[in-house]
């Protein structure tokens, strides 16, 4: 258990992210509860989160090309400063009292810029902080366990801000949260094994795609990704609505314990995860992701606090669980040469279904409220499993080593 910590530069790193997530949580919670206070629309909810996901649709995969070849700690270093300059930029237009829905679109747009460009160097960087590379399904599980945290503690903190101070200090603690993971960035030691970049951009993006064809696990993962993404994440969007509809006068609390909820249920699936990886991945992968879509179907059918904290709670749980064991069996599979490639297809499928899915789960709440777009995502991920598990036996003899 948290053998990845006698790696110090892995160490330095885990705690200096663990910053950076808490203020990034911090950010998301009151960005919600700002855009649905200045404009009350569901809608408007999805657009700012599509704002923020949709640079992905471009970036991504060229930026996984990249991630193979240039200095990845200078990558991520780069984006985190863009990062903090965007939350200071909101932070100092809510100061100011001219904040608009406009300006937190910008500042968004920026950051999924930023973050475009960061994400394939970040996961392709796991493996560039540890000297000992058996430590790498640790490795992946601990920072599956640090997002997790920050996502607790970064909810309730920005709650309990967001009451006693308002929405400015979310945003500056954000901007701050950076500087300690910049320092460290700057201070690890050089791992990366750089290859010289042969051909254009464009043939060493087709040959990941290429790889991952031909690697009909891999493909079938980074499915199981993208429909995480498109069904399963949106509902995080639209927990502003579910605050006001559960806390109708303490909107702002309300919406810390629900996202706390989510949290402490990620939370416990990453430690679990952390303690020991499963003997069958693939199996565990299709469980988690049919209680996934079990529970998020079930929020849709009830209006009490005390059922829906503990679904949202099973929902935060079996995402992670799904989407970190995806993580390890690719980041297990995947050689040096095409690491930066194919997490970069691992990221889009999270990353670049995304705006869609937030983009319909907002419009189908404003049309046809909460309750009914709980029950179609989860519906749709429940269809999902069904699918990837016929998939799984009509292809047992080709994906039994996603099992080992």
């Amino acid at each position: 258990m948290f053998e990845a910590f006698q790696e110090s530069d892995y160490r330095r790193f885990w705690v200096a992210q663990f910053i950076s997530n808490i203020g990034t949580w911090m950010q998301g919670l009151a960005q919600g509860w700002l855009v649905y206070k200045l404009t009350e629309s569901p809608f408007l909810l999805g657009f700012v989160a599509f704002a923020n996901s949709a640079p992905s649709l471009i970036l991504m995969l060229p930026a996984g090309v990249l991630a193979d070849h240039l200095d990845r700690r200078r990558v991520v270093s780069i984006s985190q400063v863009a990062q903090a300059l965007s939350a200071l930029f909101v932070a100092i237009s809510v100061r100011t009292g001219h904040i608009t829905v406009w300006h937190i679109v910008a500042a968004s747009a920026v950051s999924g810029v930023a973050i475009s460009f960061s994400a394939p160097a970040y996961q392709a960087m796991i493996v560039d902080l540890l000297d000992d590379r058996s430590r790498l399904s640790n490795a992946v599980a601990m920072n599956s366990l640090q997002f997790n945290f920050s996502r607790v503690l970064g909810p309730l903190l920005a709650g309990l801000t967001l009451a006693a101070w308002g929405s400015f200090w979310c945003f500056l603690l954000n901007a701050l949260s950076f500087v300690p993971l910049v320092v460290v960035l700057g201070r690890l030691q050089k791992r990366q094994m750089r290859e010289s970049p042969v051909g254009s951009m464009s043939t060493r993006l087709i040959e990941g795609f290429r790889y991952v064809r031909g690697d009909r696990v891999v493909l079938l993962l980074l499915g199981i990704v993208a429909v995480v993404s498109l069904l399963g994440y949106p509902y995080m969007t639209l927990m502003p609505m579910a605050a006001r509809r559960l806390y109708v006068h303490d909107d702002a609390r309300g919406l810390g314990i629900l996202m706390g909820a989510v949290g402490i249920g990620a939370l416990l699936g990453a430690l679990s995860l952390s303690v020991r990886t499963p003997a069958k991945i693939m199996r565990t992968i299709l469980a988690s992701l049919t209680v996934f879509g079990i529970a998020l179907g079930c929020i849709g059918f009830t209006h009490a606090r005390l059922i829906t904290v503990p679904l949202l709670a099973i929902c935060g749980c079996a995402m992670v669980v799904c989407v970190a064991l995806c993580n390890t069996a690719i980041q297990n599979r995947i050689p040096d040469s095409m690491r930066g490639r194919v997490l970069s297809m691992y990221t889009f499928g999270f990353f670049g279904f995304l705006p869609f899915g937030n983009l319909l789960a907002g419009a189908v709440a404003e049309h046809r409220g909460l309750p009914m777009t709980m029950m179609m995502l989860g519906g749709g991920i429940i269809a999902a499993a069904v699918g990837a598990m016929v998939v799984r036996s009509t292809r047992g003899d080709v994906l039994s080593n996603a099992t080992s």
